[in-house]
């Protein structure tokens, strides 16, 4: 289907766009002033727009979402919802260019800055309470076996017992869910935060885990990188700290946790039919069980 950029942009106040130039498959650049998305799922969009809002409010640099010329904050078209945000300027941050522990120690403020912002909204957000133990039985383990995929000995049984005993004991609050630096914008010296569809209830250090394991997977057969990637990761740990004390639980439930979100990984892969991922995921998932432990420590 072709898309009336001039139509949908008019809905929104802007008229004739000098320049429109897809950013991904659901998402264009306009103008180099604004991001015009599409999202099929409203209640996904409404939560996003709505923390988004209450961040703004907070102070937090995050995405400003414009409202229609009848005050609504999407338009519906063809099946699917319209939004228009003013872009933030600002590039993905590179951990690995300049000092290493330095950036890493930015890092981790950056995402205890917004916990700390997320904290204080989560009882004016009505999101999903995420239980990863119910998500290892409902879908990822089944998934699983559906594909004859299996783990190293004693990988499933060590996350089965951190997820049914430890992981349950971990403070919990509104997180990101999807902390990559694709979604950390860098621009004189402040870090700006997208893309808050996957955001819901779980342990608050599941965004620290995620942040470095985005970071790992490209890295970590490569000994020089995975001594880089350590240092990184180590001031992640050291930057968070800082603002938001980590306790001695949550630490210790750190290698399990990356474990796990490979784990995580295969499974979503494998559900998406894209099986070569997934065999890498797998590989990672064994080398994280067998070697995460001695190298964050």
């Amino acid at each position: 289907m072709e898309i009336n950029f001039k139509y949908i942009l008019s809905n929104f106040g802007v008229c004739d766009p000098l320049s429109v130039t897809q950013i991904y498959k659901s998402a264009w650049d306009i103008n180099d002033t604004y991001v015009l998305k599409t999202n099929g799922d409203k209640g996904q969009l409404d939560k996003s727009i709505l923390l988004n809002r209450l961040l703004l409010s907070e102070g937090v640099p995050v995405i400003e979402y414009i409202n229609t010329t009848d005050d609504k904050p999407y338009m519906h078209l063809a099946g699917k919802y319209w939004c228009l945000m003013k872009k933030i300027k600002g590039n993905c941050f590179d951990p690995f260019a300049g000092e290493l522990k330095h950036n890493g120690i930015m890092l981790g403020k950056a995402v205890a800055e917004l916990h700390k912002a997320m904290k204080s909204i989560e009882n004016k957000v009505d999101t999903y309470d995420s239980d990863f133990f119910n998500e290892l039985s409902t879908w990822i383990a089944p998934e699983l076996e559906k594909n004859n995929v299996f783990f190293n000995d004693g990988v499933m049984d060590d996350i089965v017992a951190f997820l049914s005993r430890d992981y349950k004991t971990l403070p919990r609050q509104l997180i990101h869910r999807d902390m990559h630096t694709s979604n950390l914008l860098y621009e004189n010296g402040m870090f700006s935060y997208i893309d808050f569809d996957m955001s819901q209830r779980n342990v608050r250090i599941f965004d620290i885990v995620y942040l470095g394991c985005s970071q790992l997977v490209e890295n970590y057969k490569d000994e020089t990188l995975l001594k880089q990637w350590r240092e990184i990761f180590i001031g992640i740990l050291q930057g968070y700290n800082e603002l938001l004390p980590l306790s001695e639980d949550e630490r210790n439930a750190i290698p399990f946790l990356f474990v796990f979100d490979e784990m995580l990984f295969t499974a979503f892969y494998l559900k998406t039919g894209q099986p070569e991922i997934a065999k890498n995921c797998v590989e990672m998932t064994n080398w994280l069980h067998e070697n995460i432990v001695p190298i964050i420590r």
